[in-house]
């Protein structure tokens, strides 16, 4: 399997995605899907037939699963699987608010070996493949570079970016006690409702780590891999429904903190 050549094609899929959505941004046709919470446009739509097409086109021994049409290509019982979210932030998209990306990410069994996460209003592409490092694209100037954590302050200095599953709900008792207690031991808590610019945000270093609770797998995978290959710590609960992504200094703390409330494992893995 050529990794440098199913990035490139994740990464040229992610920015047709991202241009489309950008361009029909002022027309979208909005319907709700199952929670009228969750919101799905034509765009989502026809993004997700665009990348899937392509992918079904080059690798037709893939799986290929999508947030909006689910399981297609191959099927779930092929070698390699990719996982596909068209416009991730969709509220915010048809709310005219410029924070929505595009997720794409190619899977070995459950490993993810190639990430791409596009902020598709910027036009900025962020991109890894499993131990060659991460990198981010700006797309205007054509400019690369490798991605790399420094260090990183205190907690009680940092913003940490939360995100959660749709299928979250307000009287959600553990949901309730991490916020809490993230407001009360860190700078601020950033909800974006589009885990594909907390990635960014993280990658670059704006955010000091990511919780994620209860993520649907095709905002959290790719993004996983894009901050291990950054230099990020990565610490699950036993569940695997809460995931802390970030500097390993910031990680450590998290842990220290949230360990009162969810059993965590006591070390936690660091990007090689």
């Amino acid at each position: 399997m050529d990794l440098r050549s199913a990035a490139e094609l994740a990464i040229s899929l992610a920015q047709g995605a991202g241009d489309l959505a950008v361009s029909e941004q002022d027309s979208a046709r909005v319907e709700a899907k199952g929670d009228a919470a969750d919101l799905v446009t034509h765009v989502d739509r026809e993004a997700e037939r665009m990348i899937v097409s392509s992918i079904a086109e080059r690798y037709p021994d893939h799986g290929i699963l999508g947030e909006e049409d689910g399981q297609q290509g191959a099927g779930p019982t092929a070698e390699y699987n990719w996982l596909i979210d068209p416009l991730d932030g969709t509220h915010n998209y048809v709310l005219g608010i410029d924070v929505y990306g595009v997720c794409i990410t190619l899977c070995l069994g459950d490993e993810p070996l190639v990430a791409v996460v596009h902020d598709s209003p910027r036009r900025r592409t962020y991109w890894a493949i499993k131990g060659e490092g991460a990198y981010m694209l700006r797309n205007d100037s054509g400019d690369s570079h490798q991605l790399t954590l420094t260090t990183t302050e205190d907690l009680r200095r940092l913003t940490i970016s939360y995100t959660q599953g749709y299928g979250v709900t307000f009287d959600d008792t553990l949901r309730n006690r991490l916020f809490d207690a993230l407001e009360r031991s860190s700078k601020r808590v950033l909800r974006s409702w589009a885990p594909s610019a907390d990635w960014g945000l993280l990658a670059v270093g704006r955010v000091g780590a990511l919780v994620a609770y209860r993520n649907e797998i095709w905002d959290l995978v790719g993004g996983c891999l894009i901050a291990e290959e950054a230099g990020a710590a990565v610490l699950r609960d036993e569940s695997k429904e809460l995931v802390l992504v970030g500097h390993p200094q910031a990680v450590e703390e998290l842990s220290g903190v949230l360990a009162q409330i969810v059993e965590l494992p006591r070390n936690a893995i660091a990007a090689p």
